[in-house]
């Protein structure tokens, strides 16, 4: 199993829409896989309609009282040899308590709770895909202590390297001190229009020594669009720009992690 936190201190940026398309485009290739959603805004959770204040939740697994299996839930999808599944660790509005209850629990371990939480579905999966805050809350720390990889979407606009060093220095901390296998698979650029503009920010995204993803997701209306009917880009409009770049960063991924689909399919 591959555990992937996708993070960025901006808000904007395509956390969430880089989530579910590249599970969904995952899924379509044959992998089992899972999302993990961290943000209290819970917009993954919405956009697979799964937000429910009356079932366990992310916010359980991060207080440590209930298991991985106490909170996913299916979520179906179209996928091109029939219908499909991206199961789900939804989550809502109590991660802001939930944070802050982890934060003071002086007793127990804080920051490997997503990890052990983790650890009795990993025969279950291909792939963990961590929607994260764009804040360093316990659920971004959680999530980057359960990862092996971290992509960083980056939109294509003035202020596109905001917090990219605080977010470096936050994934060194934790190498160094929680998870020494940690790798950073690279930056994303979203929004990605090619001018001379596009040109410069992927330039200083370079310059900071971190590495850029080869697949850069354009900018199209159609990213809205499926969001607002809840559906993949794949499904909503497979022709658009964005579908097509969405694609190619499944294979992209795929590639960079040595992530296949196993022998007899997913469990």
């Amino acid at each position: 199993m591959i555990t992937i936190a996708i993070i960025n201190l901006k808000g904007g940026v395509g956390k969430s829409v880089t989530t579910v398309n590249l599970a969904e485009r995952l899924t379509a290739r044959g992998l089992g896989v899972l999302v993990g959603d961290l943000d209290k805004q819970a917009n993954t959770t919405k956009f697979f309609g799964l937000l429910d204040y009356d079932r366990n939740s992310m916010s359980e697994i991060l207080k440590g009282t209930a298991g991985a299996l106490d909170v996913i839930r299916p979520a179906p999808i179209k996928a091109p040899d029939g219908p499909a599944v991206v199961d789900v660790m939804p989550a809502n509005m109590t991660l802001l308590a939930a944070n802050r209850e982890v934060l003071l629990d002086m007793v127990h371990p804080q920051q490997n709770r997503l990890r052990a939480a983790l650890a009795p579905v990993a025969q279950l999966y291909d792939a963990v895909l961590l929607d994260c805050p764009p804040d360093l809350d316990m659920g971004s720390i959680n999530a980057l202590c359960a990862a092996d990889w971290v992509i960083i979407p980056v939109d294509c606009d003035e202020w596109a390297a905001d917090g990219l060093d605080v977010m470096l220095e936050q994934i060194a901390a934790v190498r160094d001190g929680f998870n020494p296998s940690l790798g950073l698979l690279g930056a994303l650029i979203t929004k990605y229009q090619r001018t001379n503009y596009g040109a410069r920010v992927a330039a200083e995204i370079a310059r900071r020594d971190v590495p850029l993803l080869n697949t850069a997701i354009r900018q199209t209306v159609k990213v809205k669009e499926s969001i607002a009917a809840h559906k993949p880009l794949a499904q909503y409009d497979p022709k658009c720009t964005a579908a097509q770049d969405y694609d190619a960063l499944a294979d992209e991924v795929m590639q960079k992690t040595g992530l296949q689909v196993r022998k007899g399919g997913r469990a």
